[in-house]
């Protein structure tokens, strides 16, 4: 780093969208000592900037190309980096929440927060704190509590972010149709996410995907 940024909480923004990026940019940069050193929009390129750059903080998006965010936080917390991880993301999903906590993110926010939580969280976090909004805390305990077993806990490792959102999704009943729609995606992607699914958890049709969702309370009976 340069000396203009030796002082600052250096900051890499993960996220496939380039107007979130922009916006984020242009946000923290208002603040004295914030800067946005790095910028990536895939799973693997994250982990590529955060190893090249080492900034104090990531913020990362959940869903992205490639890996996912817990992907992204597991494959870094196995490198040992000295950056710091917040979870920034539009997926409002208790699962999500606590597995990305206990793959070692230090700080978890919702995309409609607001910008003074986001600027806390980050200088919080930078310091060797842990930031989670209150509403988030909750949740989390509840996510722990809530605990499959064992080997079904070792299954759901296995889906990437996505996969999870439809599985979820399954879970509620919902068609292919009606998943494509939510999550913004073609219904052939839903059916490859859906094939892979059944293949990771060793099942063999969308009715047991349902009744292991609710096992594992991923979604309620």
């Amino acid at each position: 780093m340069g000396e203009a940024t030796e002082d600052k909480i250096t900051i890499v923004i993960a996220d496939d969208h380039a107007i979130l990026r922009e916006g984020l940019r242009g946000l923290l940069e208002e603040y004295e000592d914030l800067v946005v050193v790095g910028e990536a929009t895939t799973g693997d390129e994250t982990i590529e900037k955060v190893r090249q750059l080492k900034p104090r903080v990531l913020l990362l998006d959940l869903i992205m190309p490639g890996k996912g965010g817990v992907e992204v936080l597991e494959a870094l917390a196995a490198q040992e980096l000295p950056t710091r991880t917040i979870v920034l993301t539009g997926v409002d999903d208790d699962d999500l929440l606590t597995r990305s906590i206990k793959s070692g993110a230090m700080g978890y926010l919702l995309k409609d927060a607001a910008s003074s939580q986001l600027v806390d969280a980050i200088r919080k976090v930078a310091d060797g704190g842990c930031w989670l909004p209150p509403d988030l805390t909750d949740k989390l305990f509840r996510g722990i509590a809530r605990k499959p077993h064992a080997d079904e806990s070792a299954k759901l490792s296995l889906l990437t972010a996505r996969e999870l959102e439809v599985l979820k999704l399954l879970g509620e009943a919902k068609s292919n149709a009606q998943i494509a729609e939510e999550l913004f995606i073609s219904e052939h992607t839903v059916k490859v996410h859906v094939s892979r699914i059944l293949e990771k958890l060793g099942l063999s049709h969308r009715a047991e995907a349902v009744r292991f969702a609710i096992r594992c309370g991923i979604v309620q009976a």
